[in-house]
């Protein structure tokens, strides 16, 4: 369960694009200064924009694809990582949460990716971070090189030793400290602590900045846009905010290299079997050797999981949690309008990038006859369209910018309750609300678990690897039943 623990922080810090938190924002009492002297500017590396607040680490990491002459796009990324047929759901305790394809695990699809054209994957990470060397293991395991740095030393190192030998870093960031206006408006209200991807494809240490190129200028605000001033294309950015910005996310990073084994040779035999247990929610998976391979929902199960739990009785059951709170109906009905804000926003995210896979996977598998696959998949659009809505995307942080059905429904609700504080009652009107959300959750689980049987037809499934973690609570219950039957007989022995 450590290791469990450890990779749901790594989760927070690789989730890219996500709400930052109000903190008071100051300078570095010792400015970052030149180690060396020298400096190198990898020229070429194409800019790649992620178009919405979501996408940084796919757009850093098809830059940097791109460098590398491996020609896939920002939408072939979401294919051939799987991320735009996988979705996750999370419920335990007093816990809720879901996250879209694109913004769980980042280093496993992108190992996936690396592995099937010949490239050799590094993360890199502070060793400040509380269970690194754990999560280090799991990842050596999983056939990912990992490092551990140690401060800002070891972590400026890094780039240079990278980009002197000719590749470019893709480093997660706080973006309240990166350079263009775009981000002036989490300066200007103290947000820190956000997640973004940039790569970092220069140093200079004379004048002690860096060159960057960041995805995410023009991603969002009211005037988003392609930033065709160049603004993030070749951006130079100080050491000392450099150092700010990266080392709030931990110095996470990750460096590609050619291998000497090159492309797989068959990666529709590959992909298509990845992308048939992504949509079937095969828990190993998204979570390989992770306790959450047996306790979270993944893929079609996730969808119809949070079905079943967002209806009425369901958020009852939920809620009820809470009731001994202090001031109970005010809190249940702010997690309410949370759990509408963050539905929308990580289905809207799933449904941008599965509608962008769904386009390109053909492609990949085109030896293949995918007609009934396309079918089925084609019919969880409709549903993804009527609970999606770009605005919390667009406007992150900002509840009064959020429009669309899922956030006025729960927005609503928590209205109402606020004023009531009668759960029941509140949810007994808002009940058919609450089912035509669900319907259309349940419809994108038909339509993936649909799918995903079309997929199986080509690839057919290994039977363990689907219900191992049936099998394994199974024998669980099994044992423990044995031992309660054991102590049952031991202590009611006849004298």
């Amino acid at each position: 369960m450590k290791r469990h623990v450890v990779s749901t922080v790594l989760i927070i810090l690789l989730v890219i694009g996500s709400t930052p938190v109000q903190h008071p924002r100051s300078e570095p009492a010792h400015p970052v200064t030149s180690q060396t002297g020298s400096s190198e500017l990898l020229s070429g590396v194409p800019y790649v924009w992620q178009e919405i607040n979501g996408f940084c680490a796919w757009a850093s990491l098809t830059s940097v694809l791109n460098y590398l002459d491996v020609d896939l796009d920002l939408y072939d990324l979401f294919s051939v990582t799987g991320t735009g047929f996988s979705f996750i759901y999370i419920k335990y305790n007093d816990t809720l949460t879901m996250f879209p394809g694109v913004l769980y695990k980042q280093i496993e699809p992108t190992q996936f990716v690396a592995d099937l054209y010949g490239l050799n994957l590094s993360v890199y990470l502070s060793e400040e971070l509380a269970g690194a060397e754990d999560q280090a293991e799991v990842w050596r395991s999983q056939g990912t090189s990992v490092g551990l740095l140690k401060g800002q030393s070891a972590a400026f190192d890094l780039m240079r030793r990278a980009i002197d030998t000719g590749y470019p870093v893709v480093a997660s960031v706080d973006p309240s400290w990166l350079p263009t206006a775009d981000y002036d408006v989490l300066r200007e209200q103290g947000l820190t602590g956000g997640a973004h991807a940039v790569v970092i494809v220069g140093y200079d240490d004379a004048e002690g900045k860096a060159t960057i190129l960041d995805p995410g200028v023009g991603s969002f605000g009211e005037n988003r846009s392609y930033p065709e001033d160049g603004r993030g294309n070749y951006s130079e950015i100080t050491y000392t905010s450099l150092n700010k910005a990266w080392s709030n996310r931990y110095y996470v990073s990750m460096l590609l290299k050619p291998n000497e084994e090159g492309a797989t040779a068959d990666i529709a035999e590959r992909l298509g079997p990845y992308v048939r247990d992504r949509l079937l929610g095969v828990g190993s998976s998204y979570d390989p050797n992770s306790a959450g391979a047996y306790l979270f929902d993944y893929g079609a199960k996730a969808f119809s999981q949070l079905a079943r739990d967002l209806t009425a009785e369901g958020l009852s059951e939920f809620l009820s949690i809470f009731s001994e709170a202090s001031n109970a109906p005010r809190l249940q009905s702010q997690i309410l309008n949370f759990i509408g804000l963050g539905l929308q926003t990580q289905v809207t995210l799933q449904y941008l990038s599965y509608r962008q896979a769904l386009s390109t996977l053909p492609s990949f598998l085109s030896e293949y006859n995918l007609s009934a696959f396309t079918s089925f998949a084609e019919d969880a659009l409709d549903n993804f369209e009527v609970l999606s809505d770009n605005s919390t995307l667009i406007f992150p942080g900002n509840e009064s910018a959020a429009e669309g059905h899922v956030v006025d429904v729960f927005r609503s609700m928590s209205i109402q309750l606020n004023q009531s504080s009668d759960l029941e009652g509140t949810l007994t009107v808002f009940e058919e609300d609450l089912r035509n959300i669900t319907t259309h959750l349940q419809a994108i689980a038909d339509s993936w678990l649909h799918a995903g049987e079309t997929l199986s037809e080509i690839w057919p499934n290994n039977p363990l690897i689907v219900y191992a973690p049936f099998i394994i609570l199974g024998i669980v219950g099994l044992v423990s039943v044995g031992l309660a039957v054991y102590w049952w007989s031991k202590n009611h022995q006849s004298g």
